[in-house]
């Protein structure tokens, strides 16, 4: 009797396997086929994603380096503005403690500038008559600015200064000019020859009297005839129509007071 062996099995088995193989060859082909290339496709897309992340992480450093030099350019700025800020304040500071000033200035000169007002005042009604209507006038268009509330104080002390120079500024010069004076009892119209603030003298348009201002009686007093030639001469200096030259003339008495 013969024993039953495994390997009839065995061949069976592998024979059925080839069989299956050989008759599906063709799907197992395609399989694999279609799993190189899903493989070959995930690798694709792989790169494809991993090129698309560079690129996005070399926008994204751009930016992020773009955005530090901005953040460096806003704390440059930022400092620059804290330092005007405070050179602002500072200045702002001085300025308060300058207007301060000034509005102590202008507290304490508004009283002096009428005071000395009144001093030019006074001095144009006592002085001598030289231009006496021409230095009220400008006494008085002083007097209106200075009481004016609309005229800035700087304006009032300018004009102040301008008539105490105008009026100090008579004492350096000679000058011509004609007007109607009261002298020996009639009134005349004479040229006046202004010898700075020292002396006045007239004479009469025919040059045959001539006269002296006297502080002292407040009147025009004759000279002799001797003066007339002097006072004559005068006239034409002053009037720049002759040299400068020597003159003998009678300065009269020093009033005191």
């Amino acid at each position: 009797m013969l024993k039953r062996s495994g390997w009839p099995m065995v061949w069976t088995v592998f024979a059925v396997f080839l069989l299956g193989g050989v008759v599906n060859g063709k799907s197992l082909t395609e399989d694999v086929k279609s799993s190189v290339k899903q493989a070959v496709n995930i690798r694709q897309e792989t790169q494809k994603t991993q090129e698309q992340w560079f690129r996005e992480k070399e926008t994204l450093t751009a930016e992020y380096l773009a955005l530090e030099q901005e953040h460096q350019r806003l704390l440059d700025q930022q400092q620059q503005l804290m330092k005007e800020q405070s050179l602002q304040e500072t200045t702002v500071e001085q300025l308060h403690l300058a207007l301060k000033d000034i509005q102590e200035i202008t507290t304490g000169l508004d009283p002096f500038l009428k005071t000395v007002l009144q001093e030019i005042e006074t001095l144009v009604a006592t002085d001598s008559p030289m231009l006496k209507q021409e230095r009220k006038n400008r006494v008085a268009k002083l007097a209106t600015v200075i009481q004016a509330n609309d005229v800035p104080m700087s304006e009032k002390f300018r004009k102040t200064m301008e008539t105490l120079f105008i009026e100090a500024d008579y004492g350096n010069t000679i000058e011509v000019y004609q007007e109607k004076i009261r002298f020996e009892n009639e009134t005349v119209l004479a040229d006046i020859f202004r010898l700075g603030r020292l002396s006045l003298f007239c004479k009469t348009p025919d040059g045959k009297r001539t006269g002296v201002y006297d502080p002292a009686t407040a009147a025009w007093q004759p000279l002799p005839a001797s003066f007339n030639q002097e006072i004559a001469r005068a006239v034409e200096m002053g009037s720049k129509r002759r040299a400068v030259d020597f003159l003998t003339l009678p300065l009269g008495r020093v009033v005191t007071q």
